[in-house]
């Protein structure tokens, strides 16, 4: 056994052993996160430190504030959660005797941060304030939307409408009945059409298939990226991974890339998100070109790059479900690149990860991104099963031929003894 097959052996020894404490430590630090979780009055009272809050009675959304030294009945606060594109947020409002809501405030999220101060720039409470509280708060009829960021609008406008259509039954006030419109727009269209350009790629035309990797990009850039600007990331996943989940009529691009991965890890055993349908890895790619290097990494970083992704992908994980925020550890800068409103490190890792990209092919893909190693390790367990399963397979073809053969055995001994007998009877 020569150096480096003992070296591949003794780390696949050791990722099998460590493997059930890493999913162990994951399954606590999302049963623990669950445990944490508080309800409207903790998350107003941590907000509003120097007042008192108090949840009316028999009321979900109603709540009392009474200010220190305060020496006037308790005011009257409005609040309510919904979920936004990566997760809850909560909205607070007052409602003035016109019977309209104002100061209307997001007072927590755990929405993906570039989207809400993408809302927030746009100046949507500015929108909500002013509103009767029987108006339907639906976006394109008495809201105006903010474009890039329809799921977050969305989440904000309908936690508002839950608080204040209750208040407007306990005034006696009718509310407009609100119906749910299905949004398949023309991005959801253009991306059914590239996914099925990558699930059935095989299928096409010849003439399609010479262009079909730039055709693919191409759309994914614009479709994905900056039009629909729904790249996923750990955070999107995580969000799901949490019981955050949007609703399909609303965002059905999310449910459509959904399917598609899994169609793709099922039925091809590949992580097609990351090789065709995620737009970062296409400008990765089309940079790599323009720059016309290929630096060779280190070997030790080579051998090591996956178990530094892992750690990132463990650590990111770990701070998501002991939170509860999708958010809290996000590094990935799609959303800075795509929407251009980025916080923190995002503005360190993009610039990073895009000048990396001219030297190195796949340089974020290879060593940052958790998304994919996360995809990768899925692709993995499937081959893995699917090996397994052969594997039983084969050792149960001899043991069924055996049975077969034994069973052949006995029917052929009882028929030539019953033969007999009946000749016998015959004479």
């Amino acid at each position: 056994m020569n150096k480096r097959t003992s070296t591949a052996t003794r780390t696949v020894t050791w990722q099998r052993a460590i493997t059930p404490l890493v999913l162990c430590s994951l399954l606590v630090a999302w049963w623990v996160g669950y445990q944490q979780q508080v309800g409207l009055s903790h998350i107003l009272q941590a907000h509003y430190q120097f007042a008192a809050i108090t949840q009316v009675t028999e009321r979900d959304y109603h709540f009392e504030v009474t200010e220190p030294k305060q020496t006037t009945e308790a005011s009257s606060m409005f609040a309510a959660s919904a979920n936004g594109y990566g997760g809850p947020l909560v909205m607070a409002f007052k409602v003035d005797a016109s019977h309209r809501v104002r100061q209307a405030t997001l007072v927590e999220h755990v929405d993906t941060a570039g989207y809400v101060v993408n809302v927030l720039n746009q100046r949507m409470l500015d929108r909500l304030n002013g509103q009767r509280i029987t108006e339907p708060f639906q976006i394109g009829q008495d809201i105006d939307g903010v474009s890039g960021a329809t799921l977050t609008v969305v989440g904000m406008t309908e936690a508002v409408r839950k608080a204040a259509h209750e208040e407007a039954i306990a005034r006696g006030l009718t509310p407009d009945t609100v119906t749910v419109p299905i949004r398949f727009q023309l991005t959801d269209a253009l991306l059914t059409i590239l996914v099925l350009m990558v699930l059935f790629e095989r299928k096409l035309p010849a003439a399609v298939r010479k262009y079909h990797i730039m055709l693919v990009g191409v759309l994914s850039v614009v479709v994905i990226g900056f039009w629909a600007n729904m790249a996923l990331s750990l955070a999107s996943l995580s969000s799901l991974m949490l019981g955050y989940w949007p609703d399909p009529r609303q965002n059905p691009s999310l449910y459509i890339l959904l399917l598609a991965i899994v169609v793709g890890l099922l039925w091809l055993g590949k992580n097609i998100y990351c090789s065709q349908l995620c737009p970062f890895h296409h400008i990765q790619r089309w940079l790599h070109k323009l720059g016309k290097n290929n630096i060779v990494l280190p070997p030790w970083l080579n051998r090591h790059a996956v178990n530094i992704v892992n750690v990132l992908l463990w650590a990111a994980l770990m701070l998501m479900f002991l939170s509860r925020n999708p958010a809290i550890a996000s590094y990935e800068p799609f959303s800075m690149l795509f929407s251009l409103d980025g916080v923190g490190v995002q503005w360190y890792i993009l610039p990073l990860a895009l000048t990396g990209s001219f030297f190195i092919k796949d340089y974020w893909c290879r060593l940052l991104c958790p998304l994919g190693r996360a995809l990768n390790v899925a692709v993995e367990q499937r081959q893995t099963v699917r090996k397994s399963w052969r594997s039983w397979q084969k050792q149960r073809v001899p043991e069924v031929k055996i049975a077969r053969e034994r069973t052949a055995q006995i029917t052929s001994t009882s028929s030539i003894q019953t033969k007999g007998k009946l000749d016998g009877d015959k004479a």
